[in-house]
């Protein structure tokens, strides 16, 4: 009931409220003064306000499709917003003005007249964009009469999800240690189905006739079947630390997210299967759009542990990894850090990266593994291909 009175209140425009209060004022003064004049002058005023109403009234119905070009992008970057209205109306629509959301910000647009079955589009450039999932629409058209003292929000279309990501550097390489491997590595489990043949052993009932090395049989005189060692792809995880705490500016903590995204396109980009940890935003092995998509909504979150507790939970999410890279800030101690990989499998690769804006860029050798701080984000490719 309050929202419905509220939307009465605000269908007057503020040039219909002050036909309204000078309205008020002229009646009040006729009859403490008598004079008809000013009474007039209140009758035209309440006129000129019921005549707005029927522009109001008149029924419309527009078919309304929003499409953003491109549907993702990054940071800093710009989108295109392209709506395409069809006017299923009995009445012809002349220029109606459009107010298109955007995050928290509003762009307004002027489309051509709309005729009966006719169809326009408008297109709106948006740019200055932040990282984030933002809101695009719907967009909403004022209706409104020809003196402009009514006014009414239509609703046409619904709304689109704009992914901008953060800025990215192309990083070359992981690093210059690490092999690249498309058909994955050997690993210790046995299979009875995969690539690396390991051994021989006796048929059991059950077992895929496919399998049977029928060559050694005939010698041993006792059917043998193949065994394999079970392979894995290689498996990039990128933890980005989520406690506030981690980074003193808000700056950091972009950065951070930069880095994050870049590592993990890099990945992707070298046939990585990919995943992300930061505190509430966990994707594992999913495909690699989904992943980057994820860095939209990465933010700092307090009580998600400390680094070494992320890492765990990190790695309990995707179990495979082969890399794993921890982004982290300034703030973050050093020490803290190495307790953070010291429990990590041996046949894991770490490195840990810190996001510090201004400081000094470099690579260090810890606790087995490279610390590498990133001061901006040009100088995160070559310091990736400095580690080891």
């Amino acid at each position: 009931m309050l929202s419905r009175a509220l939307a009465v209140l605000r269908v007057p425009t503020a040039t219909g409220r002050g036909v309204l209060l000078l309205g008020l004022a002229a009646y009040a003064g006729s009859l403490l003064w008598g004079l008809v004049e000013l009474r007039l002058v209140a009758v035209m005023c309440l006129g000129v306000l019921v005549a707005a109403v029927p522009w109001l009234l008149v029924p419309t119905r527009v078919d309304a499709d929003l499409r953003l070009r491109p549907p993702r992008t990054s940071a800093g970057e710009s989108t295109e917003a392209s709506l395409t209205a069809t006017n299923r109306g009995v009445l012809p629509l002349w220029q109606p003005l459009l107010r298109l959301p955007v995050g928290d910000r509003d762009a307004w647009v002027r489309m051509p007249s709309l005729d009966r079955g006719a169809t326009e589009r408008a297109e709106v450039l948006v740019d200055d964009l932040t990282r984030g999932v933002l809101q695009v629409g719907p967009a909403t058209a004022i209706r409104a009469d020809p003196l402009g003292l009514l006014h009414r929000p239509v609703r046409w279309g619904r709304a689109r999800e704009l992914f901008v990501r953060p800025t990215m550097v192309v990083v070359p390489s992981l690093g210059s240690g690490h092999v690249r491997d498309l058909e994955g590595t050997p690993s210790d489990r046995i299979s009875m189905s995969d690539l690396a043949f390991h051994a021989l052993r006796e048929y059991v009932p059950g077992d895929d006739l496919r399998h049977v090395h029928w060559r050694s049989s005939a010698r041993a005189g006792e059917l043998l079947v193949r065994q394999y060692h079970d392979t894995r792809r290689n498996h990039a995880t990128v933890v980005v630390d989520a406690d506030p705490a981690a980074y003193p500016t808000g700056e950091g903590f972009e950065l951070a997210a930069s880095v994050a995204a870049s590592l993990l396109m890099c990945a992707a980009r070298e046939e990585y299967e990919v995943s992300l940890a930061c505190g509430s935003i966990q994707l594992a092995a999913l495909p690699a759009p989904t992943v980057l998509d994820g860095t939209c909504r990465i933010d700092p979150e307090p009580g998600t542990g400390t680094p070494s507790e992320q890492v765990v939970a990190a790695l309990a999410l995707a179990p495979e990894t082969s890399v794993l890279l921890l982004v982290t800030g300034a703030g973050t101690d050093l020490e803290a850090l190495g307790r953070a990989t010291t429990t990590l499998p041996a046949e894991t690769r770490v490195v840990v990266l810190r996001a510090a804006p201004g400081e000094p860029a470099g690579v260090v050798h810890q606790h087995g593994h490279d610390v590498v701080t990133v001061g901006r984000l040009a100088e995160l490719p070559g310091l990736m291909a400095a580690t080891s």
